[in-house]
């Protein structure tokens, strides 16, 4: 009598183990499907043809401006990868910004005094730039001025002088001097250096997108 207790007992023993052995190891067999939306999205460029220049330009400003450090930084390599190739897509549809300033008065009735002077080069096929870099001190001023001035667009574009003109991401460039964001991807314009700012320690000007680190222009005063 005891046997078929004991071949029923073992039954279900075996049956509870079964169990708990797929509740362990079914994940590793099973496919989970996951679908999320990427989390960031420019018009693409059928939709930006639809639309008329100007409902164009305020969509992409709207959507480069949603773009910095902190969220690029907040994605994985692979969306921050697919964004970058989406941005770089955009910019070659970006309006124009043109800034057309006067070279500003000096302090004092002594004149500007051009002490470097580089041309900028492109930084890449896709990352272009050109025109005049150049370096004005009078008395305890110290000015950059651009002239005959164009680079690519793009997201939060900033003026740096460098330590290192030849790097292409943020180790490689070294020192820094974040002269500010860049006012207009075309034209003159000036930028103001702290007098205490060693002009000796910097090899030169780069134009630096913020939140993917990359360089769009460089300009050496070593030329």
């Amino acid at each position: 009598m005891k046997k078929p207790l004991t071949i029923f007992v073992a039954i279900i023993l075996g049956l509870v183990a079964i169990a708990a052995l797929w509740w362990l190891f079914s994940p590793l067999f099973i496919s989970q499907s996951v679908e999320e939306s990427f989390p960031f999205e420019l018009p693409s460029e059928s939709e930006l043809a639809e639309m008329s220049p100007e409902e164009a330009e305020e969509v992409i400003n709207d959507a480069m401006e949603g773009i910095d450090e902190e969220f690029v930084e907040s994605l994985s390599a692979e969306e921050a990868q697919a964004l970058e190739e989406q941005v770089a897509a955009a910019s070659t549809m970006m309006p124009d910004h043109e800034m057309e300033e006067e070279m500003p008065a000096a302090e004092s009735e002594a004149e500007w005094i051009l002490v470097s002077e580089g041309e900028f080069q492109d930084a890449d096929n896709a990352h272009r730039g050109s025109g005049t870099a150049s370096i004005f001190q009078q008395g305890d001023q110290q000015v950059l001025r651009f002239e005959d001035f164009k680079v690519t667009n793009g997201p939060d574009l900033h003026v740096l002088l460098v330590e290192n003109i030849a790097g292409s991401n943020h180790d490689g460039i070294g020192n820094i001097v974040d002269l500010g964001k860049l006012k207009g991807n075309m034209g003159s314009q000036n930028y103001e250096i702290a007098a205490d700012v060693d002009l000796a320690q910097y090899e030169g000007i780069i134009i630096y997108c913020m939140p993917f680190h990359v360089v769009f222009a460089r300009a050496s005063f070593g030329q």
